[in-house]
């Protein structure tokens, strides 16, 4: 008796751990489980104030944080609360920035996540199009083997216009990143891909290098955001039919050109960047003196000093005929950026006013995609956007040519607009288009022709496009943005027991 009442004893004891350590591990599963719901929850909240943004019809303004849907939303038996944050310095950036925390509860356990917007860029993208089809070639244009697109590649194929990619005779991948597309299919030459090598011939991540089925972006529906910035105003524009106009070198401005043109870059002995600005017989120079912060402009015998330099946009109601050279270095103090050089050149998109480029545009110090793009050498380096209806590269242009900077050919409502090579079908001999930057065009323009079964190039020039990634992040001033938000971070904070 004695001995069964011990054996009860000892299985009375031992089924009160066990059932003391069941409790505990249902408890934390159960403190599990809430958590992970509370954090769907929040991540919900998070991805609805993206969208919030997105559709909006201007970014929200001001400076004060403020609940888009109300305090408390109930969602699947939990609730989240969301504040959109915006950034103290809006009002000097072009790019707008927001934090969205996201706070998910779910019965008293508590997640949050912080998420940092930033209004995108088109200079995230190394290659964008609306139409997939030209208005210059009349027909289809292929990316092709030697062609290297190593930055983010996007097509809205507009009128059902799909990539086309001729893989005759590819060994390396042409695209180096992910390629999205509004379409559901890529047409490929000599047909699709069936292996990881063939894949790879393609993409550098083989067949998970696309995406198919994406959002539209829109491209922006005219220069007057880079006109206005020009000029410094929405009105009062000169009405000379020609002349180039700094209404004052401050930050409020830029150079504001009358008619036609020819810019020419250059960097002087005390690499301070020189403009050369040219009308007919009119040469108007302008030195911007980064390390002095002012700008001397000279025409003729007469130079003017004003204080302070110009916001970056060199805006143009006519064609820029000519435009070539070298931008300076920005102004550094050890790795602290001081004053940066970086320009948008823009012309009237609608009313059909393009720019040529006649000859290399370079940076004189190149940008190291291997380093962050706030590393010194990346703030040192200057940044450059074209913004036209057509950016043409001349007939004259050298057999390999070199143009540093993001270009955007047309507009949302123009029916054309290209970057393409004048006489890309005679152009010989055969060279290389290097462009470090990006190109955003609403139809694709032809660059040279290539024999599509040995996948070389017959004339014009093979495209080796590599990618800036500082666009993306810190794009050249007045830059047109997309109306989309990237993700600058993504943040948990450590969750707990709501209050």
């Amino acid at each position: 008796m004695l001995f069964a009442t011990l054996a009860v004893l000892v299985l009375t004891i031992a089924g009160m751990a066990l059932s003391a350590t069941s409790l505990q591990a249902l408890r934390i599963s159960r403190l599990q489980q809430e958590s992970s719901i509370a954090f769907n929850l929040a991540e919900s909240g998070s991805e609805r104030a993206i969208l919030y943004l997105r559709q909006q019809s201007s970014p929200p303004s001001g400076t004060a944080a403020f609940y888009p849907f109300g305090t408390t939303v109930s969602l699947g038996g939990g609730t989240y609360s969301v504040t959109i944050d915006p950034d103290d310095n809006n009002a000097m950036l072009l790019n707008k920035r927001y934090l969205v925390r996201s706070v998910g509860i779910s019965n008293k356990r508590r997640e949050i996540v912080e998420v940092y917007l930033q209004l995108g860029s088109f200079g995230r993208y190394a290659y964008f199009t609306d139409y997939e089809t030209s208005s210059i070639a009349s027909g289809t244009i292929y990316f092709k083997a030697g062609d290297l697109i190593d930055g983010p590649a996007h097509s809205n194929n507009t009128s059902n216009s799909d990539f086309n990619i001729n893989w005759n005779g590819s060994a390396d991948a042409i695209f180096q990143d992910t390629l999205t597309s509004v379409s559901s299919q890529i047409d490929y030459t000599p047909r699709a891909p069936t292996t990881d090598t063939e894949w790879e011939r393609i993409f550098d991540s083989g067949s998970r290098g696309f995406r198919l089925g994406v959002n539209r972006v829109e491209l922006p529906d005219t220069t007057d955001l880079q006109k206005n910035a020009a000029w410094g105003s929405t009105s009062g524009f000169p009405t000379a039919s020609t002349g180039v106009f700094l209404s004052s070198a401050t930050p409020d401005h830029g150079i504001y050109i009358k008619g036609d043109s020819t810019l020419t870059f250059s960097v002087t002995p005390e690499g301070w960047q020189k403009i050369v600005i040219v009308q007919g017989s009119t040469t108007t120079n302008v030195v911007v003196r980064l390390d002095r912060n002012d700008t001397q402009v000279t025409v003729g015998s007469t130079t003017t000093t004003y204080a302070g330099t110009t916001n970056g946009v060199i805006y143009s109601t006519g064609n820029i005929t000519s435009i070539s050279g070298q931008l300076a270095d920005s102004a550094m103090s050890g790795s602290t950026l001081l004053h940066r050089n970086a320009y948008t050149i823009a012309t009237d998109v609608n009313n059909g006013k393009n720019i040529t480029v006649t000859n290399n545009l370079t940076y004189k110090t190149q940008p190291d995609k291997t380093q962050a793009w706030d590393s010194a050498i990346n703030l040192k380096s200057a940044a450059l956007g074209l913004v036209a209806r057509n950016v043409i590269i001349s007939s004259t242009a050298p057999a390999n040519l070199t143009l540093d900077g993001v270009v955007l050919a047309g507009g949302r409502s123009t029916t054309d607009g290209s970057f393409y090579v004048s006489n890309y079908s005679s152009k010989t001999p055969t060279g290389v288009l290097t462009l470090r930057g990006g190109v955003i065009q609403k139809k694709r323009g032809p660059v040279g022709t290539f024999n599509a079964s040995t996948g070389t190039t017959s004339t014009g020039y093979s495209k080796s496009y590599s990618y800036d990634q500082r666009m993306a992040v810190n794009p050249p001033p007045y830059f047109p943005t997309t109306g989309t938000y990237e993700r600058l971070s993504f943040q948990r904070v450590q969750g707990g027991y709501a209050p």
